[in-house]
């Protein structure tokens, strides 16, 4: 895990924390690989799906990153300073040093991990890189949420048969992630080194047991043992043990609470 970050001089509109060297020892981002040039500040839930992408894309690109919790049943992404970063008010949202805003998750993971072997370096595996991202936002996403939203958040009643059905669209998807793993012989699914084309999935793939889908992976060994790897990486348990709330954050909390993450 990570020791408390740093705080730096500020440039532009944000203040951010130094980059972790790469021959620290409790850095989980491998001494053999490049970091990324990403310096700013994430305004996130350190608990919902997406904001996990985006904290998780940080931690393994070795960017450099300060970090504002926003707590969703608080409204706070609807105040006026959030809105200001992402119009729509949903997390996560991103600023940089230079005053650059961006959001959706998907956006932010691939800005953060530019220049990293996060990203593939030929053609050919940032074409599969793009796919997968694609299957995603596309195909994995619309079968899940449904059954996220109505078994785990229980956001909305709760439609057995809604939810079986979407569980015969999202195992389509499945039964393609766990094929292309086979076929290839690869332990990821866009080339033999763990790349935002996996990153994306770990979000979704952590809530699957409170989702009643954990019994999907028992017919799927491949997908099975790419869980297993993926989510044994360092970054993800970074990511899940929320040490980055207090280690991440700013000297200055920018919304003016005494406790910025008080659930």
């Amino acid at each position: 895990f990570f020791p408390p970050c740093t705080p730096v001089l500020r440039r532009g509109r944000a203040s951010v924390c130094a980059p972790f060297t790469l021959d620290s020892p409790t850095n989980p981002v491998s001494r053999t690989r490049s970091m990324s040039s990403a310096s700013g500040v994430l305004w996130a839930s350190p608990v919902t799906t997406c904001s996990r992408r985006a904290i998780a894309a940080c931690v393994e690109a070795g960017a450099s990153w300060s970090f504002v919790p926003i707590h969703l049943p608080k409204a706070e992404q609807k105040l006026p300073a959030f809105t200001a970063l992402n119009p729509y008010g949903k997390v996560p949202a991103w600023r940089d040093a230079e005053g650059f805003d961006l959001y959706e998750s998907r956006a932010i993971m691939q800005h953060v991990c530019e220049g990293t072997p996060l990203i593939p370096s030929t053609a050919k595996e940032r074409a599969l890189m793009n796919q997968w991202l694609w299957v995603d936002q596309c195909s994995f996403k619309p079968a899940f949420d449904p059954i996220f939203y109505q078994k785990v958040l229980k956001k909305v009643p709760l439609d057995e048969q809604q939810c079986a059905a979407c569980k015969v669209e999202l195992e389509k998807t499945l039964d393609h992630m766990e094929a292309a793993l086979s076929r290839s012989g690869l332990e990821y699914l866009a080339a033999d080194a763990f790349t935002i084309a996996d990153l994306t999935y770990l979000c979704y793939f952590q809530v699957f047991a409170p989702a009643g889908l954990a019994d999907t992976l028992e017919t799927r060994p491949a997908l099975a043992s790419w869980w297993v790897r993926c989510s044994a990486r360092e970054a993800w348990k970074y990511t899940l043990g929320m040490a980055f709330v207090e280690e991440k954050a700013l000297p200055q909390d920018p919304l003016g609470r005494e406790k910025p993450w008080d659930p």
